[in-house]
């Protein structure tokens, strides 16, 4: 059986995603449930307790986008990394056979070196176990296109990416035993 529910942020559904998880887990027949994609406000302590049921995928993909609080802000995230790092510590200790996947974007508008290495930090404290490293690009008609110039160079860009794909390939759980 395969569902798909889509509740956005802001939607008008009045069922919390922690409620429709708790729904779906008491569906005869159903021995795992995943989801994807999840933004860090996103997590309630509800959630984080609702992720416990045994049904639910030990795998949580949440879109960290970058390790420093300045480009978190210009990116109009509504999280700053020490929310990053503290909702991690929640949901290990709640469920600590959790394996993490993130985003990142490298390069965006404005990122310095050091602002860069933030996220290195990131990648060397968490080890996630898939990671979506992008290279910034401007996308016509967001709000990033409109007021930033895309002034990190191309081959800076090019290096980051290469580099935190090699911090994340030393950083990242290998052995882990999956069920399929």
């Amino acid at each position: 059986m395969s569902e798909k529910f889509e509740i956005r942020t802001g939607s008008n559904q009045k069922l919390p995603f922690a409620d429709l998880l708790r729904k779906v887990h008491d569906i005869e027949g159903l021995e795992k449930i995943s989801f994807i994609s999840s933004n860090p406000f996103d997590f309630t302590d509800d959630l984080i307790q609702a992720i416990k049921l045994p049904k639910i995928d030990n795998f949580l993909h949440i879109a960290a986008q970058s390790g420093n609080d300045e480009i978190l802000k210009k990116m109009n995230r509504r999280h700053s990394i020490n929310d990053f790092y503290d909702l991690v510590s929640r949901i290990r200790k709640e469920k600590p056979a959790v394996e993490f996947g993130t985003d990142i974007i490298v390069g965006f508008p404005g990122e310095s070196r050091d602002q860069f290495m933030d996220t290195v930090r990131l990648f060397e404290t968490v080890p996630f176990n898939v990671a979506f490293i992008s290279m910034y690009s401007p996308r016509k008609g967001t709000p990033a296109q409109r007021f930033f110039r895309d002034d990190v160079p191309l081959e800076e860009k090019k290096w980051r990416h290469s580099y935190l794909t090699e911090v994340w390939n030393k950083n990242r759980p290998v052995g882990v035993k999956v069920k399929i």
